[in-house]
């Protein structure tokens, strides 16, 4: 592994920044003291830094030694609603939040090359260190980019990572095209006819049409769409009723449907009302239907995917970078910034044992390991895009 020289002074640095936010986590559009918390220290840097933007996102501006083209860098910053069980000395201070994506580490990443970068400025054009809230399904990249984030701040290009517990430490993973999956979530309030559960013959119950809708909605995938086009459909919760005598009136199931493209993801949208007809004919029942969709899919741009590989083969070794791993069915809100601007997303190794905690679990601590392989490959980036020719030591 090869290292940007300039990073391994910082580690311990980005070791406590990480833990720090790890301690102090807020959720999207709330992240008020870790943004105060970036900003201090791009100021403190001389890096003109510009706050406030699609809410709380941060954005700092290093400009070159000279003219040249522009590239974004992003990094999210939001926590979950999560309860903590980790018992690690930095632990979640705040009750039912916790960082159990690895966002903390992002931020500390991109803290640490903006560091860096703030000392060098020999390259040829801007940097725009993009320090994104409300990633986790509250649409902070579409909130910066309707705020006038690249009118701002014009980008040639635009880069993003996030650490992946399958993959392990060292390893690092990105293609052209699809990446992580656009998502939308469905829910049907299912409306019935309730009464008295020893006389089912006098209902219309919704219960029974729901775990029929069930079966329905999560075979769509396999039965209506295409091979070439990988979804998945999944119910997540079925509410209604509360008494075991009594059929209830109504039953409201909530999920998601995840696609790679835009015609499958409609697709599923048209299959599920169609089942959900079938169904109030069936059960003599009414489905009432909504389906938003939250995210459209992560696709990378061939040219900058490929810079992203280069750039990871010179820190990781060429033999480290997977070209052809198959998307994931996980999304991403970066997804919109890359369909304004060519980019990529790139998945980088944090598995240590064969039960790493995965992203999103109560246990999930990110692996502090990363951070100057995350920090070098933005380093990395601008040697690459805007020409400055430094190679690692």
């Amino acid at each position: 592994m090869t290292l940007d020289r300039e990073i391994a002074p910082l580690v311990a640095d980005m070791t406590a920044w990480r833990q720090h936010f790890h301690q102090h986590p807020e959720l999207g559009f709330e992240e008020v003291e870790t943004a105060a918390f970036v900003a201090e220290r791009l100021r403190g840097w001389g890096i003109e830094t510009h706050v406030g933007l699609g809410g709380t996102g941060v954005v700092g501006v290093i400009r070159g030694d000279g003219p040249g083209p522009s590239i974004g860098l992003r990094a999210d910053m939001d926590a979950l609603p999560i309860e903590e069980q980790g018992q690690a000395a930095y632990r979640s201070t705040r009750p039912g939040l916790m960082h159990a994506c690895g966002h903390d580490g992002h931020t500390a990443m991109l803290l640490g090359a903006a560091q860096v970068l703030a000392g060098r400025r020999d390259f040829a054009g801007t940097v725009n260190l993009i320090f994104q809230p409300a990633e986790e399904g509250l649409g902070g990249a579409r909130a910066m980019i309707d705020a006038g984030l690249f009118e701002r701040f014009p980008c040639d290009a635009v880069f993003a990572l996030h650490n992946a517990p399958p993959l392990a430490l060292g390893t690092a993973a990105v293609h052209a095209g699809p990446a992580c999956a656009g998502a939308a979530r469905f829910q049907i309030e299912v409306r019935g006819h309730g009464g008295h559960a020893a006389t089912p013959y006098l209902t219309a119950s919704p219960v029974s049409a729901a775990a029929a809708l069930v079966a329905l909605i999560e075979s769509i995938p396999a039965r209506r769409i295409q091979a070439s086009g990988m979804a998945v459909m999944t119910v997540a919760s079925i509410n209604g009723g509360g008494a075991f005598n009594v059929v209830p009136d109504v039953v409201t199931l909530t999920g998601t449907a995840r696609a790679f493209d835009t015609p499958t993801m409609r697709a599923l949208e048209v299959e599920l009302r169609r089942r959900c007809t079938g169904i109030d004919l069936a059960h003599d029942v009414a489905c009432d239907v909504s389906f938003e969709i939250l995210f459209p899919p992560t696709v990378n741009h061939a040219g900058e995917a490929g810079i992203a590989a280069d750039a990871l083969g010179e820190i990781l070794g060429t033999g480290a970078v997977i070209r052809d791993m198959p998307p994931v069915t996980g999304s991403e809100d970066f997804a919109y910034m890359l369909e304004r601007l060519p980019g990529a997303y790139v998945l980088l190794g944090t598995r240590t044992v064969e039960e790493t905690p995965m992203l999103h679990s109560p246990d999930y601590d990110f692996e502090d390991r990363l951070l100057p392989v995350g920090a070098s490959f933005f380093l990395k980036l601008v040697d690459l895009k805007l020409g400055a020719g430094r190679k690692a030591a």
